[in-house]
């Protein structure tokens, strides 16, 4: 069969007839219209090939039939040109099918409908499946209004109750008329079974002695001024109150409890907000775009299952939230205002206290903040420009802990967890600091941190030691221009020290393996790396570049390096020191050193790649004496004192000794003459001595 083209054409939905009255306080708005469809014939000019044109509305005058003036949707089938028929062929092309499937409440119905879906029946057998539908169009239901009314003492109440009348939106101007009035439903004590939707003062005022709804409360885009609810104590479901223009105090003093999320957003006035009976919610707590709220009295606040979300209040200035056992992820961004943070999860049932992820995001006046849990998900502390102390009080971290882009910030605390019996602090992610602390504290209780990975860039530590005790990943300090000592007693990835001007000297106290690169560059004060004295084998590469002020890398065990090995522009360095050093798996690169005399190499058999050697200005000699083997070539170049090169058990290699003036090209060509392979050699010295 050849390939068809659907053109969905998408008309006004009418709305059903609206049938006023009562009915079961409990009974379900059944559809009253039946959704009715019809396949016509395309004409010529919408499918000049053939095809069909399926039709599907409501069966509003209940006729059994879908009239011109019920189509809701339209979705137009066109035949391709290689499957039409002419004289000679018979029509075989399939019939168009159409099935009605009932839509739950949902992205393509907000209140329900029904799917209509239509395509050809490929296979022959008279039913629509699921790899043939070709096309789906929805008839959506009305929107299910309601109101609220006050129902006086009579039959229905013994004394005075409220009236929930509920119906269809049927003519779409938003509001529930009296014609629309389906059933409705009487409260009369003060318990509320149901979801209540306030939008009015006159609603609000019909709960002010209601003390539970076990459904949900919605406050919603009101002109309303002032909400208080002062025996509310529970609500079952959801609580929301947003987009209210003109409220400027929310005040539920006796809330205790709310069984899902409590969300107060988008209320342009609104400076007061009152829940201090609040003791727990069942979901997330969102607190946001209230820029004239300028407190959050939550004293009496123990437990929230789900996120706690503070975003966008200008006009906040402190947030303190104390909870017990547990506390779910903790997200407090963009309040121009705020000073102060204070989180801590304390011991009530549990064994131990948990929380979540803390995001501290972009708070520019923030000055503290205080975080205590014994376990954190991860802790996130980023672009608040003015946050002058951290303390982080906490056994274990199980991700990452990121302070970043706190130009203000002095003074890191990390102390352990009130009534811990821990030894250390755990971190399972990375701790990344970069921000310009003088300070990061440990507690002196502590053995020291264990961490994924650590990170301190652009900060003004002067000493760092006795603080760290494995670090399972990576250590990269970057760009501390006080730091002068370091110590880690262990590190299983790699080492990166980076333009840390002043580092004189580091400990590594059982570094026998990196897992990862090591990468020394740019310390213009550090003279040895003594550090690495007892390192044996390098997983990744080996960088030891621009360090002014380096003499030796002191790196007397190693013995493997897995990746490239670089040691240039190292002015005053007068040694290698690594003599045990046997094998390389890829490139050698020593360049721009001091030294005269090469040491340092002896033990070396094998490069996995290419050898360089060059602009070294000093050296006299290059004795790479137990070399057995490279993998590419093997390259000395503009060493301008360079007169002598051993490579006494070489026997194969392509060479290029090019640019070294004392070299006497005789002693080049004898080294040619007794390694194999492609030579080339050009501006060495004329003669032999």
């Amino acid at each position: 069969m050849g390939t068809r083209t659907y053109y969905p054409l998408v008309l006004a939905l009418i709305a059903p007839a609206a049938c006023g009255g009562e009915s079961d306080p409990r009974a379900p708005i059944e559809r009253q219209l039946e959704v009715v469809v019809r396949t016509d014939a395309a004409s010529d000019a919408q499918c000049p090939h053939g095809g069909s044109v399926v039709h599907a509305g409501l069966d509003r005058n209940e006729n059994g039939a879908l009239d011109e003036d019920e189509i809701a949707e339209s979705t137009l089938q066109c035949q391709d040109e290689d499957v039409a028929p002419d004289d000679d062929t018979p029509d075989d092309r399939p019939e168009t099918l159409v099935r009605v499937d009932d839509e739950p409440a949902g992205e393509a119905c907000a209140d329900g409908g029904a799917a209509v879906r239509s395509g050809p029946d490929e296979n022959g057998n008279g039913v629509l499946d699921e790899e043939e539908v070709a096309a789906t169009e929805y008839i959506c239901d009305d929107a299910l209004l309601t109101r609220m009314v006050a129902e006086p003492p009579g039959e229905r109440c013994a004394s005075d109750g409220i009236a929930f009348q509920v119906g269809r939106d049927t003519d779409g101007d938003g509001e529930l008329g009296d014609a629309e009035v389906e059933w409705t439903e009487v409260e009369c004590s003060d318990v509320i079974q149901r979801d209540v939707a306030v939008t009015s003062a006159e609603d609000l005022a019909l709960l002010a002695d209601i003390r539970a709804i076990h459904g949900g409360l919605s406050i919603r885009d009101t002109s309303i001024a002032s909400i208080e609810l002062p025996v509310l104590a529970h609500v079952g479901g959801r609580l929301t109150v947003s987009g209210n223009s003109a409220l400027a105090s929310l005040s539920l003093p006796a809330l205790a409890a709310v069984g899902r999320t409590l969300d107060v957003h988008d209320n342009a006035e609104l400076a007061r907000v009152d829940l201090t009976g609040l003791v727990q919610t069942g979901g997330e707590l969102h607190l946001s775009e209230n820029p004239a709220l300028a407190a959050i009295d939550l004293p009496a606040l123990r437990k929230v299952d789900d996120e706690i979300l503070v975003r966008g209040n200008a006009a906040l200035e402190e947030i303190e939230l104390r909870m017990f056992d547990r506390l779910d992820d903790v997200v407090i961004q963009g309040n121009a205002s705020l000073t102060d943070v204070l989180i801590r999860v304390s011991q009530l049932n549990d064994l131990s206290t948990q929380a979540g992820r803390v995001t501290l995001f972009d708070n520019p006046k923030l000055a503290s903040a205080e975080l205590a849990a014994e376990s954190f998900q991860g802790v996130n502390v980023v672009r608040n420009a003015s946050l002058q102390e951290i303390t982080i009080e906490s056994d274990r971290i199980t991700g990452d802990v990121n302070v970043q882009e706190a130009p203000a910030l002095d003074v890191a605390w990390f102390l352990n967890a009130a009534e811990s019996f821990a030894d250390h602090l755990e971190i399972g992610g990375t701790l990344y600091v970069a921000a310009p602390l003088s300070s990061l504290w440990f507690d002196s209780e502590q053995s020291g941190l264990v961490a994924g990975g650590l990170v301190l860039e652009g900060t003004q530590i002067e000493r760092f030691e006795r603080s760290v005790a494995h670090v399972r990943g990576n250590v990269i300090l970057r760009r501390n221009p006080n730091l002068g000592y370091f110590q880690v007693e262990q590190v299983d990835g790699g080492l990166t020290l980076d333009d840390n001007d002043a580092l004189g000297n580091f400990a590594l106290l059982d570094d026998g393996h990196f897992g990862g690169d090591v990468y020394v560059v740019g310390n213009d004060r550090l003279q040895h790396v003594a550090g690495l004295q007892w390192t044996r084998s390098v997983g990744g590469d080996l960088t030891i570049s621009g360090n002014a002020s380096l003499i030796r890398p002191a790196m007397y065990q190693l013995q493997y390096v897995g990746g490239n090995v670089t040691i240039g522009d190292n002015p005053a360095l007068e040694h290698l020191d690594m003599g045990t050093l046997r094998s390389i798996e890829g490139t050698l690169t020593v360049f721009g050193a001091a030294m005269a005399a090469w040491s340092g190499l002896d033990a070396l058999q094998s490069i996995g790649g290419t050898a360089t050697i060059s602009g070294n200005p000093n050296l006299e000699n290059i004795d790479l004496l137990a070399l057995q083997r490279t993998g590419g070539l093997f390259a000395i170049r503009e060493n301008s004192q360079l007169q002598r090169v051993g490579l006494d058990v070489l026997s194969r290699a392509n060479l290029e000794v090019t640019g070294n003036p004392s070299l006497p090209a005789c002693v080049v060509d004898a080294l040619f003459e007794r390694v194999t392979g492609s030579h080339r050699q050009e501006g060495n010295g004329e003669r032999c001595p």
